[in-house]
């Protein structure tokens, strides 16, 4: 069996809170399965950051989360040892998108998340970051 260098796993707790739990190296390869993650747990109009639409855009309903949108979204990279800036682009996309709807996201990170990423592009002061575990990540949110 292939040794895989990429994991994503994405779960509601039911509180209005869902975690994305990725692992591995996270780059523009992985870009495509992160994002379609990001869709389901924010709602497919969370992209249009990223893709250069008007900054913080609002669905058609004026930017409620429906029920089965994320209202807090919890990005657990505690298992991450690879951003790239693809990677970047897509956090900070959904986390304009939550704060655009009302809602809001928490960046997880652990001993081996790679912060350099972060703290080059400043994105560890847009962002908001949390060590610690995925449960307490998403009660502080």
């Amino acid at each position: 069996m292939p040794v895989r260098d990429f994991a994503l796993g994405l779960h509601r707790l039911g509180n209005g809170t869902t975690v994305l739990a990725l692992a591995g190296e996270v780059d523009i390869y992985r870009g495509p399965e992160i994002e379609e993650a990001l869709a389901q747990a924010i709602g497919p109009e969370w992209h249009r950051d990223l893709r250069g639409g008007p900054c913080g855009a609002l669905s058609a309903d004026g930017g409620e989360a429906r029920d089965e949108e994320a209202r807090s979204l919890t990005i657990d990279l505690r298992a991450v040892t690879f951003l790239d800036s693809t990677a970047l682009a897509l956090l900070l996309a959904a986390s304009r998108r939550q704060r655009a709807r009302g809602g809001d996201l928490v960046v997880l990170v652990g001993p081996q998340t790679p912060m350099t990423a972060f703290e080059v592009t400043g994105l560890d002061e847009l962002l908001s970051i949390r060590r610690g575990n995925a449960e307490q990540g998403a009660r502080e949110t």
